[in-house]
């Protein structure tokens, strides 16, 4: 495929994730302000929605008429996470659901498409304040087409990092947890502040609109930091492992920041919580 007619089609990807995202949040907004209906699945702390399903089934619908052809991933019904080099959207209906279920509006939906293992396209819609995150490789990110820039910080003095605990119970890992939040806040060097907004695709997309300086987390999926994670890269950040390391999306962690220097001195503070990986 030329180059030419190769951007073309991705700008064509592009436009019509912005488009499946849109119609799925008019779906999605219809069951925010609605009754819900919600079951467990990791943990007591991990939810899904009858709306999570629905989105997500509408979602895969209207991608897979225009591109019958290309793979999968969704949240709530992929069995497997096998990511190729083929297309490959990977879809989150809802990202947030316990603020969806409490009526706290930091609740999103994520769209990406990789190709050859790397993100493409990246969309991240809150559709209750109607803000929409979007990045096409190699053509910069924006929030409702208005360009983003990550913010200038590059010590802890200056920096909000974004930090989530996650749904996971498990004793040893709440630990390790609470012990890398605890290291931001030493008499000798300490951060600015900490915020916890409980969805991972927004979280990542406001480090990308330099409202946030940083955001780690573990214990993630695949799902939650596709889309994101190309965002924060096309605003000029940094997106990493927490060993500094190239992400592997699949590896259920991720740290990103406004500048490679903030991003090592994360890396030097954070003790690993391991995790199966998505691709197991």
């Amino acid at each position: 495929m030329a180059e030419a007619e190769e951007s073309q089609v991705r700008r064509l990807y592009y436009e019509t994730a912005i488009s499946v995202a849109k119609e799925a949040g008019k779906v999605a907004l219809e069951g925010y302000h609605g009754n819900k209906t919600m079951d467990t699945k990791e943990s007591k702390a991990d939810f899904v929605t009858e709306t999570d399903r629905k989105v997500e089934k509408l979602i895969f619908s209207l991608l897979k008429k225009e591109y019958p052809d290309h793979c999968f991933i969704g949240e709530e019904s992929s069995t497997e996470c096998n990511l190729t080099k083929e297309p490959t959207w990977i879809v989150d209906p809802i990202d947030g659901t316990t603020n969806f279920i409490h009526k706290i509006p930091n609740v999103a939906i994520s769209i990406a498409l990789w190709i050859g293992k790397e993100a493409i396209v990246g969309i991240v819609y809150n559709f209750i304040t109607n803000e929409l995150y979007a990045a096409l490789k190699n053509h910069g990110a924006t929030l409702n087409g208005k360009p983003l820039q990550v913010s200038q910080c590059t010590d802890f003095e200056c920096a909000i990092v974004i930090y989530e605990m996650g749904y996971d119970r498990t004793p040893d890992r709440v630990q390790t947890k609470l012990e890398n939040f605890r290291k931001f806040f030493s008499e000798k060097e300490s951060i600015r502040g900490v915020r916890c907004f409980g969805s991972a695709a927004l979280d990542l997309c406001y480090v990308a609109a330099g409202i946030a300086d940083a955001y780690y987390e573990f214990g993630i999926h695949c799902w939650d930091v596709a889309a994101g994670g190309l965002i924060v890269q096309e605003a000029g950040g940094t997106v990493l492992n927490t060993r500094g390391e190239d992400l592997d999306i699949m590896k259920r962690e991720i740290l990103c920041a406004s500048s490679p220097q903030l991003a090592l001195k994360l890396t030097e503070k954070i003790k690993k919580v391991d995790y199966p990986p998505d691709n197991l």
